[in-house]
């Protein structure tokens, strides 16, 4: 055989080789395929959740026109979709969400327009439901957003996405769940919630509470929010009636900031004296009582607001006695021991606050407007929880200052208004002392036997 022929004879045994070697690997190929699908169809048989993890990236397209194209990631999200199922228990729903089902569907309802996922922006597809429990979520349990984020099945810029605009929907509610009382029947439906607790023509209770924060704002001045608390916190203002309910708030001042110098920006001096005392004087108590002498008396008390010691004495806000030597027995005592025990109210309603809401008990760090956004909200959802009848478990107080004792106040007595105006508002406190004095029972001494 020529060089040629021999030449010819090993290309065609070489082709002959490659050729089968491609078909070998061929059908190793195939195998190893049909063998990998069998087990993954096996998997996602036993376990949704690795379905997200399979799938990897998921192109979402919708109507070109409407909604922008863009890649997001499969993410898990078991743990809500089974938070929601209707064959959960009403207790396991509650003790997350910190509210009823039926409450949380209403709330929904009310905030679902703001909610709706704008389909122009960029990589926004969570819907009111998720953004709405991720808000309800951070608030009631502090829960970062990376865990958010793998609750949801989101990432954690998404998760802090969700909850601005979920603080944003509930804020935008403030004047529908928090409003001051404007006409009599409101101001009498007041001094009725504060009838069993015996002051007198009570209407409103004020204080301030401090929530502790690590604001991370380029701010220079970080020492403005070092409360006398020795933490740094944000103050908040609230007027407050015999339910517990937020009448009038003001949220988000720096914590060194004292509680006579925040309530004289809310401007509701002006208010509370027109309402209280113009508009409505047939709301005025007449109450009986005797002089020295025992000759009996009458005097009209004001609906009257309950503060404590930081606030200054008018004819429609009352102040203990300050406390020091003079007042540990007698008729003074006395008046502190009732007003006391009428203003804790507030004292309570800002301890269930931090109660159903523990990321404002606990420090965490945010930026001002956005702690001041959450304070707001919290507030918003305590009166609307409070207007659905949605109780307060006992287990939540757990830790709230504000449910166990009562923090020394500030024995500094600012002045109220000068004149004629003050000598009224201590005539009416003297006449009250009186009152209390001559309301409180003789205990009987036991019979000798």
């Amino acid at each position: 055989m020529s060089d040629e022929g021999a030449y010819h004879a090993w290309i065609l045994a070489r082709d002959k080789r490659d050729e089968e070697e491609a078909k070998e690997e061929r059908a190793w190929r195939g195998e190893r395929h049909r063998r990998m699908t069998r087990a993954v169809q096996a998997i996602l048989s036993c376990n949704s959740v690795v379905h997200q993890i399979a799938t990897g990236w998921v192109f979402h397209a919708g109507d070109m026109t409407d909604e922008r194209k863009c890649w997001n990631l499969a993410r898990a999200q078991h743990n809500f979709y089974e938070l929601f199922k209707p064959e959960t228990l009403a207790d396991t729903f509650k003790r997350r969400m910190r509210m009823t089902r039926e409450s949380f569907e209403e709330l929904l309802d009310l905030v679902s327009a703001d909610l709706a996922p704008n389909k122009r922006a960029r990589g926004d597809f969570s819907s009111p439901r998720i953004t709405l429990s991720v808000t309800i979520l951070r608030l009631a349990h502090g829960t970062s957003f990376f865990e958010l984020g793998e609750l949801f099945g989101i990432g954690i810029a998404t998760a802090h996405k969700c909850y601005k605009r979920g603080t944003e929907a509930l804020c935008s509610l403030k004047d529908k769940f928090i409003h001051m009382p404007s006409t009599a029947a409101h101001i009498d439906e007041c001094i009725a919630s504060f009838r069993h607790r015996g002051f007198p023509n009570a209407c409103l209770a004020v204080d301030g509470c401090h929530v502790p924060v690590e604001i991370n704002d380029q701010y220079d001045r970080l020492q403005d929010f070092m409360s006398f608390k020795e933490f740094y916190s944000l103050n908040n203002m609230a007027y407050v009636d015999g339910k517990g309910m937020f009448r009038a708030v003001l949220c988000g001042w720096a914590g060194s900031s004292a509680d006579g110098g925040v309530i004289k920006e809310m401007d509701f001096t002006s208010i509370l004296q027109d309402s209280l005392l113009l508009k409505f004087p047939s709301l005025y108590m007449k109450l009986q009582c005797q002089d020295d002498n025992g000759r009996p008396y009458s005097f009209q008390v004001p609906p009257v607001v309950l503060a404590d010691s930081a606030f200054g004495l008018e004819t429609w806000q009352m102040t203990p006695y300050k406390a020091d030597n003079t007042t540990t027995h007698g008729p003074q005592r006395r008046f502190n021991w009732v007003h006391s025990s009428a203003r804790v109210v507030v004292e309570h309603a800002f301890g269930r606050l931090k109660g159903r809401f523990k990321l404002l008990l606990h420090s965490h760090r945010t930026s001002w407007n956005m702690g001041t956004r959450s304070i707001l909200a919290a507030m918003v959802l305590h009166n609307y929880l409070g207007l659905k009848h949605d109780s307060f478990r006992p287990e939540w107080a757990d830790g709230v200052e504000e449910l166990g004792h009562v923090v020394p106040e500030v024995e500094e007595q600012l002045p109220g208004s000068d004149g004629e105006e003050l000598g009224c508002a201590l005539d009416i406190k003297q006449k009250l002392t009186t009152y209390f004095m001559q309301q409180v029972r003789p205990q009987r001494r036991p019979r000798n036997r």
